[in-house]
């Protein structure tokens, strides 16, 4: 379902990510550890599309999505959530659950 081969990510002279290659399989369950700075949230924006790897490609579902950006990506299925999840203060509950995209199968108001 998603596979990244040879991704890095550089900021400078800082390797962020640095070769990481893996595929996660339709239904399977996957986890991703290491110590804190070691890359881990980095990997995940970089195959959400927060950032476009210096080398390496992406690819979703055999589509290479290498550098799309993350509106792109929601419309192919790929979101990244966060752990902490924020709404709009200044809108009612119902104005906060209309700001997702209406066209996701299973969802409606």
């Amino acid at each position: 379902m998603i596979n990244l081969q040879n991704v890095a990510l550089h900021f400078g002279g800082i390797r962020a990510v640095d070769g990481a290659s893996f595929d996660i399989r339709k239904g399977s369950i996957t986890g991703l550890i290491g110590p804190n700075g070691a890359g881990k949230t980095t990997l995940f924006n970089l195959v959400a599309g927060m950032f476009a790897p210096s080398t390496g490609s992406v690819i979703l579902d055999g589509e290479d999505i290498t550098g799309m950006k993350p509106h792109q990506l929601f419309a192919k299925g790929l979101l990244r959530t966060f752990q902490i999840a924020h709404e709009f203060s200044s809108l009612s509950v119902r104005e906060n659950l209309m700001m997702v995209p209406g066209n996701q199968s299973g969802e409606s108001l």
